[in-house]
């Protein structure tokens, strides 16, 4: 009996100690500290590197300062900014060495590439995790860092194409803003008298403009997985444009003197342009005396433009993914984000965000989501409109003809899908 009760002491004696580990491991392991409730882990700390493309003193200076509001908000991470040269290029080369930044831009137009190619993370567990919302993002946007159901990026902001023109010019030519191609063209005649040293129109040699007047013609230079850049409708629109150039009612940036058609505007080498939103503040910072605004795109057999727009992501072999992730939800959301599009530069990619920067009425900016087709291809059509602005260039220089052109292009598009 003696023995007996000897072991039922020992073993109720272990079980008391096992219960005392057990409840000190568990205070440990959640840190209880005077009756409270576990306290969470560790905010994620460090250097995050944040690159994208080499962008303006204005826009540069803007970013600077929404990352100093991050850094104020995460006082634990601190950012490294980085505007690299010749982007992609240079991107493409990181990846190779598995050093891509932590957070970077990615581009609509290269999206899918890289995406394919197993080089940009997905972001759904991290979206899971932190509860992020994806449903403000406008779903045209989202839509270019989407693949396979998964989500690669979240959108920082993006432009339409409208016109800009110089108010003062059209006042002097007596002439009303242009809302069809044929007004387009008889304006640009009226203006030719009050742009002595320049061309009425500032005529980009790129499919990043041109591809709007294919849209306005109702024309598509892909069906499925079918290129069809030879197509009567896509012939036509090509005609309009390049046929602007070739009257003389229209040059490209640099016959005009002028790095971009923005430039053109100020040094008012042209008076009507096809930009977007980033013409502000550019125009007032650097041609304060120029008297422009934002007008509508011109129409053809419908409304039709284009819409730009990155993406913040991180990388397969991004270093700091988690302190990536808290910099990516501050950028793209809401307060990050109305910070970012307070100025005017650009357009917020959230319906959630609503600012009033100053200048010029932004309302032809944004009636243009309801037509705005977003610049995303499949993958490996980034090397096709390296091609295809080639040989605008040349259809421009007189050294290539239009049907040529086309057909190159065509073929291109077939081995890339191919």
């Amino acid at each position: 009996m003696k023995r007996g009760n000897v072991s039922l002491k020992l073993a109720a004696l272990v079980v008391v100690l096992m219960l005392a580990v057990s409840i000190g491991a568990g205070v440990s392991a959640g840190k209880r500290t005077k009756g409270q409730g576990p306290v969470a882990a560790k905010a994620p700390s460090g250097t995050v590197t944040l690159s994208g493309w080499s962008v303006g003193a204005t826009e540069e200076k803007l970013l600077k300062q929404v990352i100093s509001a991050f850094e104020r908000s995460h006082p634990r991470i601190k950012v490294t900014y980085d505007a690299i040269p010749n982007y992609d290029q240079a991107m493409l080369a990181k990846f190779s060495a598995r050093r891509p930044p932590d957070v970077f831009y990615l581009n609509s137009e290269k999206a899918p590439t890289w995406i394919k190619q197993g080089l940009i993370l997905p972001l759904d567990s991290y979206v899971k995790k932190s509860k992020f919302a994806v449903a403000p993002f406008y779903p045209k946007l989202m839509t270019a860092f989407r693949a396979n159901g998964k989500t690669y990026g979240f959108p920082k902001d993006w432009n339409p194409l409208v016109l800009q023109i110089n108010t003062a010019m059209l006042a002097k030519a007596k002439a009303k803003p242009p809302t069809t191609w044929a007004q387009l063209k008889s304006v640009a005649q009226k203006l030719r008298s009050v742009v002595p040293d320049g061309r009425p129109l500032c005529l980009a040699a790129e499919w990043q403009r041109m591809m709007a007047f294919v849209y306005q013609n109702g024309g598509s230079v892909l069906q499925g997985k079918t290129p069809t850049f030879t197509s009567p409708k896509v012939r036509q629109a090509v005609e309009f444009y390049v046929g602007l150039q070739k009257s003389g009612l229209g040059n490209s940036p640099a016959k005009l003197g002028a790095g971009w058609c923005g430039e053109a505007l100020g040094k008012e080498k042209a008076a009507i342009a096809f930009e977007g939103g980033w013409v502000y503040p550019y125009l007032p910072e650097n041609f304060p005396k120029i008297k422009w605004k934002f007008f509508p795109m011109v129409k053809g057999k419908q409304a039709g433009t284009l819409a730009f727009t990155a993406a913040y992501s991180m990388g397969t072999h991004s270093k700091n993914k988690e302190a990536g992730w808290e910099l990516i939800k501050y950028l793209t959301g809401r307060t990050g984000m109305k910070l970012w599009s307070s100025k005017g530069l650009v357009l917020p990619a959230r319906s959630d965000v609503k600012v009033k920067p100053p200048g010029p009425s932004r309302t032809p900016l944004l009636n243009a989501a309801a037509s705005a087709r977003a610049w995303s291809w499949p993958s490996g059509f980034d090397k096709v409109w390296t091609v295809a602005n080639n040989e605008l260039g040349a259809v421009f220089e007189g050294k290539q003809t239009i049907p040529a052109m086309l057909k190159k292009i065509n073929d291109e598009a077939k081995d890339a899908l191919d």
